[in-house]
């Protein structure tokens, strides 16, 4: 009655890659911009508990892989999950009572493969991580026929911490307010075309300016007195691009 997947010697397939291929919905339009002064740190993004292969059909068998995941190790679990799944769903097949008529076990056997190709086991990766996610699901492709593979797409909202540094604060500030200051100080502009001419109090020859760097220097000076007068935020949120590969027997 068990029907074990063909183990031989599993090779991995090629990488071509196949995420450009995938669409993604885009939630990032809206991120708080951090000052120069600021660092985001990542945290490891949080998931479900690792479910026991024993545990029933009603609980979900998933296999997270990262980058530093060996591939055939990520194949092997898959295995052992969908063996255990095939189990659970032939144990109450009883070929050997006689009582039973040949329909009766005919049925019985529709029935557990029937539930055999519902338990999926799902292969879940984010980031740079899903490429190696769709050559698990390219493998279980490839292996004649015998399982069922679909993908889904998603994304996983995450957490990250915002990390200040005091040194690199304290200097952005200063310099913006002596910005500020010198702005103030201007004597007098003669307006030439697209340069102004700005007048020294010591007497010194006029030197061109560029209007629009004056501008950029202003808008800059003003940002860092801005940014010291505003608390900056603990942490950010963003959404982090996620595949998931279903994996069944047939």
């Amino acid at each position: 009655m068990s029907r074990p997947p063909k183990m031989g010697t599993p090779k991995q397939p090629n990488p071509q890659s196949k995420t450009h291929s995938l669409t993604f919905e885009k939630k990032n339009q809206d991120m708080i911009k951090l000052p120069k002064y600021a660092r985001v740190q990542k945290r490891p993004i949080p998931h479900a508990p690792i479910a026991s292969p024993y545990a029933g059909s009603n609980v979900p068998k998933t296999v997270y892989v990262s980058t530093k995941s060996p591939f055939m190790s990520a194949v092997k679990r898959v295995q052992k999950l969908l063996r255990q799944a095939e189990k659970r769903a032939t144990a109450s097949v009883d070929l050997s009572n006689s009582k039973l008529r040949d329909r009766q076990r005919l049925a019985q056997l529709a029935q557990s493969w029937e539930q055999i190709s519902k338990e999926e086991v799902f292969v879940k990766a984010t980031g740079r991580a899903m490429e190696k996610a769709l050559s698990v699901g390219r493998w279980f492709e490839e292996r004649g026929g015998e399982y069922t593979v679909r993908v889904k797409t998603g994304s996983v909202l995450v957490v990250d911490d915002v990390v200040e540094d005091e040194e690199v604060r304290k200097a952005v500030v200063e310099e913006g307010e002596e910005g500020v200051k010198s702005q103030g100080g201007k004597e007098g502009t003669k307006n030439t075309g697209d340069e102004e001419m700005t007048d020294t109090t010591g007497g010194d020859a006029a030197k061109p300016r560029s209007k629009t760097a004056a501008k950029k220097r202003k808008r800059a000076a003003n940002a860092a007195v801005k940014m010291d007068e505003e608390e900056l935020p603990e942490t950010r949120t963003r959404w982090v691009n996620m595949v998931e590969v279903a994996v069944a027997l047939k």
